[in-house]
């Protein structure tokens, strides 16, 4: 958990991977579009390609920033709207795979969400806990009373002192 938000669930990575392939997939169609402008900027059509080149450009650099980092950060509710818009958009210019995959996100991302508020709710101590879903069978077994990273959300395992993942001192 790193400010209140656990990283590294399950739906988050995969919402994380669809980003990251849009954004290459879109990333190709900025190159493409600038080997085409300077193949042609003989021709007026050519500074047309450039120009739809540098608006992709600024376009990539969007989607990273409000789209790709937060979900790295595991901020899927701060992502979730600028995926849905970037999903629509994409759509609209033509760019249906990335998309399509922004589509796909923006679900991941909602299913995320319920994983972490899931994970909260079931974290040793919460109100009305019973078992964590991200425990591993044998940490459960191991440890009677489990220990959850506040830094990165790592379950302690064995007796560490210190987070195998971060490197935070466990809690007394």
């Amino acid at each position: 958990m790193q400010g209140g938000r656990i990283r590294d669930s399950p739906s988050g990575r995969t919402a994380k991977t669809l980003i990251l392939v849009g954004l290459i997939l879109q990333a190709l169609l900025v190159l493409v579009a600038f080997g085409v402008g300077f193949l042609l900027l003989i021709v007026f059509v050519g500074l047309l390609f450039l120009i739809a080149a540098v608006f992709g450009l600024i376009w990539l650099l969007l989607i990273y920033i409000f789209s790709y980092r937060p979900t790295s950060d595991g901020d899927y509710e701060g992502a979730r709207t600028p995926t849905i818009v970037f999903a629509v958009l994409s759509l609209l210019t033509l760019s249906l795979i990335p998309g399509i995959l922004y589509l796909i996100a923006y679900v991941k991302l909602g299913d995320a969400i319920g994983e972490v508020r899931s994970f909260q709710a079931n974290m040793p101590g919460a109100p009305g806990s019973v078992s964590n879903p991200y425990l591993s069978s044998q940490a459960a077994q191991n440890s009677s009373r489990v220990q959850v990273c506040l830094k990165c959300g790592s379950v302690r395992q064995g007796a560490a002192a210190f987070c195998p993942h971060c490197g935070t001192a466990w809690p007394p």
